[in-house]
């Protein structure tokens, strides 16, 4: 049964259905659910009707950006848009709410071992680049990256959530973003962009390489972090991607790797020695 098929048969029921929605976005109405179907896992995202428009809103955009752009298929997931209403008993949902079905995936950026080699790290993060290169290219800025929005399918990288993505060139400035990957400028007001996009990849490689997580209590004290007190230091024989790091993480906009393509190139002319 192919994956547009399953899900017009009114017969059908979701198996190991289990709710995944962390606690502050269940109290404002979003549902995350997983499931199975012919040993196929899937997850399934969709918000109750009028609880918390911005957390509506965030849904309805995403669902747009699936709906409108089926030339970007490259780095999504396999997905679809469906009516709640077959589901309603089993997700105590109105039945009048849409739902976004995608297969599940796994998180693309596993624990690093300590003798992985150079060129497979390297190649790593190449596979993460291209993927968000498709979205750039297309035109839009993802603007919440997060490590756990890489995905891989298929043995290719892909990307999820887009409750705040946008046009570029689109002028929006009060889309949430998460602290511990936020550009320093977009605590200053600026509004996102590709280099926010791109400094927010630094991050998530920043912490990937060095298997280790920032910390920080509060959004003022992210803010701090970012915007004065962030030191990048690498391991020994990983020193050579300090440079393209440095260029991901620099704090002024105006210093920072400004596309995906300038990324590849200072991962393509580093020193390995």
């Amino acid at each position: 049964m192919s994956f547009t098929t399953w899900i017009c048969d009114p017969k059908i029921e979701l198996k190991n259905l289990a709710l995944m929605t962390k606690a502050q976005s269940y109290a404002f109405g979003r549902r995350l659910y997983s499931f199975e179907l012919h040993q196929q896992p899937y997850w399934l995202k969709f918000h109750h009707s009028n609880t918390h428009e911005g957390f509506e809103q965030a849904l309805l955009r995403e669902l747009d950006f699936y709906q409108h752009r089926q030339d970007l298929e490259g780095f999504l997931l396999p997905h679809q848009i469906i009516q709640l209403n077959p589901f309603k008993q089993q997700l105590n949902c109105t039945g009048d709410e849409i739902g976004l079905v995608t297969v599940a995936a796994k998180e693309f950026f596993t624990p690093l071992s300590g003798t992985c080699d150079i060129e497979l790290i390297k190649q790593k993060i190449v596979e993460a680049l291209d993927a968000l290169n498709g979205l750039h290219q297309a035109g839009w800025i993802h603007g919440d990256l997060k490590v756990e929005h890489f995905r891989v399918h298929a043995n290719a990288c892909k990307l999820i959530d887009f409750e705040q993505t946008f046009r570029i060139g689109q002028s929006i400035q009060t889309l949430d973003a998460t602290p511990h990957y936020m550009a320093p400028e977009l605590f200053h007001g600026v509004g996102k962009s590709i280099q926010s996009d791109l400094y927010a990849f630094g991050i998530i490689v920043y912490e990937w390489l060095t298997q280790t997580r920032l910390q920080a209590q509060s959004y003022h004290d992210w803010a701090i972090l970012h915007c004065q007190q962030l030191h990048i230091q690498l391991p020994e024989r990983l020193q050579c991607f300090l440079p393209m790091l440095i260029g991901l993480l620099s704090k002024h906009v105006q210093q920072r790797l400004s596309s995906v393509e300038a990324v590849k190139s200072a991962l393509n002319t580093m020193n390995s020695l």
